[in-house]
């Protein structure tokens, strides 16, 4: 897996932007952009870039499991009501 294809992974979902990753590598949102291209205009991914993805992965799961959970017990309350 590359760089494009992980962040493509991660902005699969709302709530990961380019700019969130650029937030978390600490680069403008046009960098991360760049480091996503091929060709000459295309920049390096920044250093560490498998580890801080996986990091923000993993982040991220937790949030979206307790979005899930929360929305299990609404499910549930719900169906009880009248």
């Amino acid at each position: 897996m590359d760089f494009k294809e992980a962040t493509d992974v991660l902005t699969s979902t709302p709530s990961v932007t380019l700019a969130r990753i650029a937030e978390v590598f600490g680069r403008e949102m046009h960098t991360i952009a760049r480091a996503r291209m091929e060709g000459a205009n295309a920049r390096r991914p920044p250093p560490n870039w498998p580890v801080v993805l996986a990091q923000l992965a993993e982040e991220h799961a937790r949030e979206l499991r307790q979005h899930a959970d929360r929305l299990d017990h609404l499910s549930e309350e719900l169906r009880v009501l009248p």
